[in-house]
């Protein structure tokens, strides 16, 4: 049954796929098809599609409202995540990762002060707490979580390898890390299959930045250089080459509830229009009845004694 599963998974239906593009189409005709049909038999085809034009969007109005604000329980931004074309984390909070002197770094002045940059503990207000009720705060742990991504991304530009672990950098810093490992050699070992890695040094350390109110966060890492003996045993410790290189990011909250917002506003829009039609439709019935009532009996018939 297992194999099963994850066969179903291994041969899931891309979404450029035809059937894929058919599965809502055919789901809504079937499912919705039904309901019309049957409000159709009762109320002619106008009227039935007002009356279920007003119970779809009133409906999904509702649900929009939900997936935009949230509910009890229900924290917001859980409905729809992205719109047609784009990728389901496209509205997502994210960090994007810069160097000191790069482009932008120009937008954040005053970045290199690390000094105005806190640990999360402070951030969070849990200087000097004892370490249980730091692990059970939810902010820190929300907070940790998010900065954690933020490490990943500094680290992952500070020295970006590719997924054999061969480091991705220019022939100048590739030229000066091989001149470093090449005289801290130890005698009688050879590079290590994985020769480079990086490690961070302290903490990650966040801030807010006083003229954007953007969060910040950065990072200091120290790459190493390793060796092992004939047999593939580590000799000695890494070596550290190169002087270690601080690293900066930036926070995006994202707008998670803004595919949720479009779909309730576009609800609110097709509510209101088929309420006014089903109004529309209300009132001519009432006028037509109202003339089949006021029509004068034909007396031109003579009435049987």
């Amino acid at each position: 049954m297992t194999e099963l599963l994850f066969l179903a998974v291994e041969e899931a239906i891309p979404a450029d796929h035809p059937a894929a593009w058919l599965a809502v189409p055919i789901g809504l005709l079937f499912l919705s098809g039904s309901v019309y049909v049957l409000l159709w038999s009762n109320y002619g085809a106008k009227k039935a599609g007002a009356i279920y034009g007003v119970a779809f969007f009133g409906f999904a109005f509702l649900i929009g409202v939900f997936w935009w604000f949230g509910g009890p329980g229900i924290p917001p931004g859980l409905g729809i995540s992205h719109l047609p074309g784009q990728t389901n984390d496209h509205y997502q909070e994210r960090w994007y990762a810069f160097e000191a002197d790069s482009e932008r770094a120009g937008f954040f002045p005053g970045t290199e002060d690390r000094g105005s940059f806190v640990t999360l503990q402070e951030y969070a207000g849990l200087a000097g707490a004892d370490e249980e009720r730091v692990q059970t705060d939810p902010l820190f742990a929300s907070l940790s979580g998010s900065v954690g991504q933020a490490t990943e991304q500094m680290q992952s530009q500070f020295f970006p390898v590719d997924d054999d672990g061969v480091a991705q950098i220019g022939v100048t810093r590739r030229s000066g890390l091989e001149e470093q490992a090449a005289a801290a050699q130890p005698e009688g070992s050879r590079r290590a299959a994985q020769f480079y890695t990086v490690d961070q040094v302290g903490d990650t350390l966040i801030r807010d930045d006083p003229e954007t109110g953007v969060r910040l966060a950065t990072a200091e890492f120290q790459v190493f250089a390793n060796f092992v003996d004939d047999d593939g045993v580590p000799v000695g410790e890494p070596v550290p080459v190169e002087e270690p290189g601080n690293w900066y990011a930036f926070f995006d909250p994202g707008a998670a509830w803004l595919p949720s917002a479009i779909w309730t506003v576009i609800s609110l829009v097709f509510f209101a229009l088929s309420l006014l039609w089903l109004d529309r439709l209300e009132m001519r019935d009432k006028r037509l009845a109202s003339v089949e009532i006021e029509e004068p009996e034909d007396l031109a018939v003579p009435i049987a004694q």
